[in-house]
């Protein structure tokens, strides 16, 4: 059986929408990355301020860089209200993260371990509280 002339046109009129919507994609969205959780097991569920981010903090960013009376950063990381505004500002996790337009923290010593920027984001994604 032949189909209609108009029946053949519509088909292929659809097939090509269909292919044209599908094609599309949004690329004005920059989304960043997760890092790779540890192979252990890395716990990224209700990561508080005090238990989980200020440990990472002291074991990475104090050493007189970010802590103290004359922090040589120029900024304190050692209470809330510094780690918030540099939260706020984008540059904790970027810098952590140690991603493309960011100066990389901990500056001349080892990048933070994946499970710890996990965590760092975490907290972040959840509204960064003092908690």
């Amino acid at each position: 059986m032949k189909l209609p002339f108009f029946l053949k046109t519509t088909s292929a009129f659809l097939l090509l929408i269909m292919l044209i919507v599908s094609s599309c994609k949004n690329d004005s969205i920059v989304e960043i990355p997760d890092p790779d959780p540890d192979p252990m097991g890395c716990d990224t569920t209700d990561v508080s301020f005090a238990d989980v981010i200020v440990p990472i903090l002291e074991q990475n960013c104090y050493n007189g860089c970010h802590s103290g009376g004359n922090p040589t950063s120029g900024f304190l990381l050692d209470s809330y209200d510094g780690v918030k505004a540099k939260v706020d500002e984008g540059r904790l996790y970027g810098a952590a993260a140690q991603l493309m337009g960011f100066v990389a923290m901990p500056l001349g010593k080892d990048p933070i371990p994946d499970c710890e920027i996990s965590q760092i984001k975490a907290w972040i994604d959840e509204g960064a509280q003092d908690n």
